[in-house]
């Protein structure tokens, strides 16, 4: 597959800021489209403060297919995860208002133009899987690798045993 990103004029670098903004006192953690799905992109807003998340995405390029759906699910996990309230805006997709519980809230489906004033709880601290998540993440890892290799190694020694020396006392 060719690299299209090295087709697009523009000279775009990572940021250094974390990833969230004041608005008036509250501290709203933000993520685009695609950064929904990195840990550390979350983990480090509700880290920094985040009250609130807010995902802005744009959709479009994948009208018909499941992909908005796909986002929304990450979002109601993030949500979950943070125990933070989750906007997640989409210009041309399905937009919602979760709840840190992964409760819908209030929302506005596929292409839908709409507008909504929505009271959203705002959260502090940290959960466990924010504080834990990278070492959770290796210990998941870890627990599979260990559970492939015990299976391995029983599955091995079960089809590989050496064949007794059946019916040598029925001769």
């Amino acid at each position: 597959m060719p690299d299209f990103i090295g087709l697009i004029q523009r000279e775009y670098t990572a940021g250094q800021n974390p990833p969230f903004v004041t608005v008036d006192d509250v501290t709203v953690g933000l993520a685009i489209c695609f950064d929904v799905i990195y840990d550390s992109v979350i983990w480090d807003g509700a880290r920094e403060g985040a009250q609130v998340y807010v995902f802005q995405t744009n959709n479009a390029d994948f009208r018909g297919t499941d992909e908005n759906l796909q986002q929304l699910t990450f979002a109601r996990m993030r949500a979950i995860e943070t125990g933070r309230a989750v906007v997640n805006v989409s210009t041309v997709g399905t937009s919602q208002v979760i709840a840190p519980d992964g409760q819908i809230i209030d929302g506005a489906g596929v292409d839908k133009a709409a507008a909504a004033i929505t009271r959203v709880p705002l959260r502090e601290g940290l959960t466990p899987a924010v504080v834990l998540g990278g070492v959770l993440t290796a210990l998941i890892a870890l627990g599979a690798i260990t559970g492939l290799t015990i299976a391995g190694i029983g599955h091995r020694r079960h089809h590989h045993r050496p064949q007794t020396a059946r019916g040598a006392s029925d001769a």
